[in-house]
């Protein structure tokens, strides 16, 4: 659904009209599904891999699908806009879910999305149990001038240690996120990868996303 056969770009365009582009809200649309193709139905087969006999071969994800074919909803060329509006702001929703930020994801879901009431006759697309509660980021300082925004969990270990892990968004790209600067956010976040990717971290685990997100768990001593 989301790579469809041919060439087309979802979105073609300067940076300004792009930030325009996503500077507004999608709203909800009226869909309307249809059933797949019988060509269309849900199969899978494992990749066959030198020295791996199929009796090896753990459960398909085929098994994980509901039987039968697909619903599909048919997106018009005329309406990339709105569709590229709510992927990216979905993804945007992601990382700022991801730190703990829920009351600022809150802001880039659509109103059926935040599971407010819909219009009448209109189609929920996708169930989501999300706690759009509102919570509070703490910054995090890092080796190499790294800062990210996040939230912070702590947990007993044996011999008086405690698991630390923070999770976050490279502070930067958190502030553009913050701002609704949505065009800024994916033309840095690939540069902040970069950037931040080779970070090592001395007594513990850092890991940098694509999307600027930051995991961190180390081991410390209980005070």
């Amino acid at each position: 659904m989301l790579d469809p056969p041919g060439d087309d770009e979802l979105w073609s365009g300067v940076d300004d009209e792009l930030d325009e582009l996503l500077g507004a809200a999608p709203g909800d649309q009226d869909w309307r599904p249809r059933p797949a193709p019988p060509d269309e139905t849900r199969t899978w087969e494992a990749p066959a891999e030198a020295g791996t006999s199929a009796e090896a071969t753990d459960v398909s994800p085929a098994e994980e699908l509901p039987p039968g074919r697909p619903d599909v909803f048919d997106i018009p060329a005329e309406r990339r806009g709105w569709f590229t509006q709510v992927l990216t702001r979905a993804a945007a929703a992601t990382a700022l879910l991801f730190a703990g930020d829920n009351g600022t994801a809150r802001a880039y879901a659509t109103p059926r999305q935040r599971d407010d009431p819909p219009d009448l006759g209109q189609q929920t697309l996708f169930e989501i149990d999300l706690p759009w509660a509102s919570s509070t980021a703490r910054t995090l300082r890092l080796p190499n001038g790294l800062r990210a925004e996040g939230t912070h969990y702590r947990a007993p270990l044996p011999d008086g240690e405690i698991l630390e892990v923070f999770r976050g968004v490279e502070s930067g790209l958190y502030r553009q996120l913050a701002d609704g600067r949505l065009g800024a956010y994916f033309r840095a976040a690939p540069q902040a990868f970069r950037q931040w990717a080779r970070t090592q971290l001395n007594g513990g685990v850092l890991s940098v996303g694509r999307d600027g997100t930051v995991l961190v768990v180390r081991g410390a001593e209980r005070h």
